[in-house]
């Protein structure tokens, strides 16, 4: 093979290496978009549903261990319920059943999923009835008794709003690569005060630690990337005073 053969080789092998490069990153961006959108569309269409069609909503209080079930805004049924362990929280706020299947045995043959972004969540029953209405022992997700799991599962339609709430919740340093509701909270915070552009999924990564040292920065704390307390504190109380605005 002549020098200008290797040349000319060379050029053609650093060009599709080029190409394929592009198609990859394509592929990669376009998934990445699909999951967002697919998830935001999914989330637009539960919220019509609920407006239109659910007269339930549920409330679970993990301080309690009780779920309750409102019917047309009055008490309908009540069940008792276990969450998440301090470790692995359940996911605290407002979210939406966006889906239903027939699981097996160990989640007590129904689940109930829930449109949190950063993992997958919902509420079954379970093989490990002994810490349900006594303790929060779970991954995350809220376990019922097997009977009621598959009772809620007949009478509650798609859509159906889900609060959860947990106040003795004990305060966490967040940090790269922590997920949670805690995490959600923080992006949200930062994106009402104009520090986070990206989408609040609950993930802990280099944007949302970008977005903290320039709020600590800003408001001339210790630029650490971690929430601590301090930062926590005095950024909810800022996000509080903007709400109330």
């Amino acid at each position: 093979m002549t020098a200008f053969d290797f040349d000319k080789l060379k050029q053609k092998t650093l060009h599709n290496l080029r190409n394929l490069s592009v198609v990859l990153l394509s592929i990669f961006i376009m998934r990445t978009l699909i999951v967002q959108v697919n998830f935001s569309l999914e989330e637009i269409e539960a919220s019509k549903i609920i407006s239109e069609y659910s007269p339930y909503n549920i409330h679970i209080n993990l301080d309690e261990q009780i779920m309750y079930v409102y019917k047309n805004n009055e008490l309908y049924k009540t069940y008792p319920v276990s969450g998440g362990k301090n470790n692995t929280p359940s996911p605290t706020g407002e979210w939406i059943i966006v889906h239903k299947s027939k699981w097996g045995s160990n989640f007590g043959g129904a689940w109930l999923g829930l449109n949190v972004p950063w993992g997958k969540y919902g509420i079954h029953g379970t093989n490990k009835p002994w810490a349900i209405g006594q303790q929060n022992v779970s991954g995350g997700c809220i376990r019922m008794n097997n009977e009621d799991a598959n009772e809620l599962y007949e009478y509650i339609p798609h859509g159906t709003k889900v609060t959860i709430v947990y106040e003795k919740q004990p305060f966490r340093n967040l940090k790269d690569g922590d997920i949670g509701s805690d995490v959600y909270a923080v992006q949200n915070a930062l994106k009402s005060l104009g520090y986070f552009n990206d989408w609040c999924d609950g993930k802990y990564g280099k944007t949302t630690k970008s977005a903290v040292l320039k709020y600590q920065k800003d408001v001339k704390l210790a630029q650490t990337g971690v929430v601590n307390i301090s930062t926590w504190e005095k950024l909810m109380k800022e996000y509080e005073e903007l709400e109330e605005k």
